[in-house]
């Protein structure tokens, strides 16, 4: 008797394979480009590859989630332009065509290495080798290990190394106030869609409230700072439970 295939299940697979094979390029390019980076000259190819990579990947996942149909709802597309995914799948098209941003690539290598790993160890490994089963296991040990703590470098990564790159190069003429608004944009719709991010932002709110505002305040900080820093922590604090009390 022979098994019937489902064109949709055919579909969904090799969209899945096509999502992991982006996935895996992204990670191998984008290895060679920090290689070129360091050792010789940086390889323009290897970085364009590396975002159209994503592009490709970031594309399928949204496609997967929404398959948009001439039924699809404004409900529907809103969601989607929220989506973590759109926002990654715009940032990669921003930087696909803009100069050069060495350390905006690293957050999408990161996220391959993981989505490369998870593949492997839910799906190859299963059908290609399911009596190494074990190797699998060991593989989702890391994976979910390391995953949240990692999650939140990256969103620390994004707000002070990729953001500070940008601010540093508007004064040495390598950047634009665009780049720097853009961003921020990115980084204000991932605090509402990412609870790294958001973990990250509280941890700095921690930090600067330890250093600024007493008793912890460190005795450098000047009074004048201090206060102007509390009123800032009020109206934020404010237009958040206004907000919420919006919703």
């Amino acid at each position: 008797m022979t098994e019937s295939t489902n064109p949709t299940n055919t579909l969904y697979k090799s969209l899945h394979f096509a999502w992991f094979a982006g996935h895996a390029t992204l990670t191998v390019t984008s290895i060679l480009y920090f290689l070129s980076w360091l050792l010789i000259h940086p390889s323009n190819y290897l970085y364009r590859l590396s975002y159209l990579s994503a592009i490709v990947t970031y594309s399928i996942s949204l496609y997967n989630t929404y398959k948009p149909t001439v039924k699809t709802s404004d409900i529907a597309i809103k969601r989607m332009l929220l989506d973590e995914n759109s926002q990654y799948l715009l940032l990669a098209i921003y930087f696909l065509w803009t100069r050069r941003l060495t350390v905006s690539l690293v957050p999408f290598f990161i996220y391959s290495v993981f989505h490369v790993g998870e593949y492997v160890q839910s799906s190859l490994i299963p059908a290609v080798a399911p009596h190494a089963s074990s190797i699998g296991d060991k593989l989702k040990a890391v994976i979910d290990q390391h995953y949240t703590q990692t999650m939140t470098l990256v969103a620390n990564y994004e707000i002070f190394v990729v953001m500070g790159r940008l601010i540093l190069g508007l004064f040495v003429l390598r950047s634009s106030l665009f780049s720097i608004l853009f961003y921020a944009h990115f980084i204000r719709m991932r605090y509402y869609t990412s609870s790294a991010m958001r973990d990250a932002f509280h941890g700095i709110t921690e930090q600067m409230d330890h250093h600024l505002l007493p008793p912890t305040a460190n005795p450098k900080v000047p009074p004048v700072v201090s206060k102007y820093y509390q009123m800032f922590r009020d109206v934020t604090k404010a237009k958040q439970e206004h907000k919420k009390h919006q919703e």
